[in-house]
């Protein structure tokens, strides 16, 4: 749980410090002054949402770390504080960086995503006790991927009850339905990867009802979510899938659904599958295209990809591989991608799926670890 927590640290350091251009400022010490003095509490909703979601992972593994300890209540007390710390500092720190606005306001929200991160823990212990105990660690892998997915589905994460939302949703779906074979057969694949992480995750006897009840009501909802929509690839995927339901709940599915979720990236990569001439440039400095931009848009790529590659590793590693050796296994075959897509139009080739299929690998491994037993000591 130390290494998770440091390594989420580290990403949560890189993400905001990025592109790390610090420039010398004389009046550093002044703008940092303001920015308790003078604190700016305004920002954009794609942002909130960002800075909200940045310290829910912190805030969640510090609640199953705690667990563990003699005092509980102060090791999460103490987590907390250093999170908060942490985002205080990283304000501070963007102050010599031309390219970011600091504001309190932003590590206020950081701070209520840290207490959101540290709920959701104590929620899931009390779900299922055996989170905290590093025997049982890799039980919630499943558990934090299917998140993944289902975060995806309803982002931004906004509710709403507004009729004119639902019509909106419906959209595609009733006045312009598109036939998408690439997209259904990726959405087949995910929702069918999201229902096997379900029986990974199931400790009592599997029922395809409630798998179907779950993903119609996981689509259903995005009704009720500002922004989101329901198209027929949607609705085609999520059925394909769920006639697959029996073939899933066998140990054979673990390696054909890993196979299926590769070929599913290099398709959905390489489209449109007409190479241009020239290559194109390669950005090297991992996240670089999602620290850019749309940070509403970057955070659903975050997502979607943390659930495919986590799943791949994860399958791979189920069915008897090391989880590093999977790890390294996506991230080749997503190198290869960049690779190609260094020859296609309209994309960008860099290094940041490759080693987030890494970081996922080593996550995976750190949780699958086993402590020895007295008789493994003694040999």
């Amino acid at each position: 749980m130390r290494f998770l927590l440091l390594l989420v640290l580290a990403l949560i350091g890189y993400g905001s410090l990025y592109p790390f251009e610090f420039i010398a400022r004389p009046d550093g010490l002044d703008e940092a002054l303001k920015l308790f003095t003078q604190p700016s509490l305004r920002m954009q909703r794609g942002d909130l949402i960002g800075n909200l979601l940045l310290f829910v992972p912190h805030g969640f593994l510090s609640a199953l770390a705690a667990r563990s300890t003699p005092n509980p209540g102060r090791t999460s007390l103490r987590h907390a504080a250093i999170g908060i710390l942490v985002a205080v500092a990283l304000q501070i720190a963007q102050i010599w960086l031309p390219s970011r606005v600091p504001a309190l306001g932003d590590a206020i929200i950081n701070t209520a995503g840290l207490a959101l991160g540290l709920l959701l823990g104590m929620l899931a212990l009390r779900v299922r006790p055996a989170l905290a105990d590093s025997r049982h660690a890799a039980t919630f892998v499943p558990l934090l991927l299917m998140l993944a997915w289902v975060a995806y589905q309803w982002f931004p994460l906004v509710p709403t009850l507004d009729w004119q939302n639902v019509k909106n949703a419906l959209k595609p779906l009733l006045l312009a339905p598109q036939v998408d074979p690439v997209r259904i057969f990726a959405t087949v694949v995910s929702w069918a990867a999201f229902f096997k992480l379900w029986d990974l995750l199931a400790t009592g006897p599997r029922s395809a009802v409630l798998q179907a009840f779950g993903g119609i009501t996981i689509l259903s909802a995005k009704l009720v979510i500002l922004g989101a929509s329901i198209s027929l690839s949607n609705v085609i995927g999520l059925g394909l899938a769920l006639v697959t339901l029996p073939w899933l709940h066998h140990s054979r599915s673990l390696p054909a659904l890993a196979i299926a979720i590769l070929f599913t990236l290099f398709v959905s990569g390489l489209q449109p599958f007409v190479p241009s001439g020239a290559p194109d440039s390669f950005a090297w400095m991992p996240f670089t295209g999602m620290l850019e931009g749309s940070m509403g848009t970057n955070l659903a790529n975050l997502l979607e990809k943390t659930f495919l590659y986590g799943a791949a590793v994860l399958f791979m590693h189920r069915h008897g591989a090391r989880p590093i050796a999977a790890a390294i296994a996506v991230a080749l075959c997503l190198a290869t991608i960049e690779a190609a897509q260094l020859f296609l139009p309209g994309r960008t080739a860099e290094s940041t799926d490759p080693v987030l299929a890494l970081l996922l690998g080593v996550a995976i491994a750190q949780l699958s670890r086993r402590p020895l037993t007295n008789s493994s000591k003694r040999r």
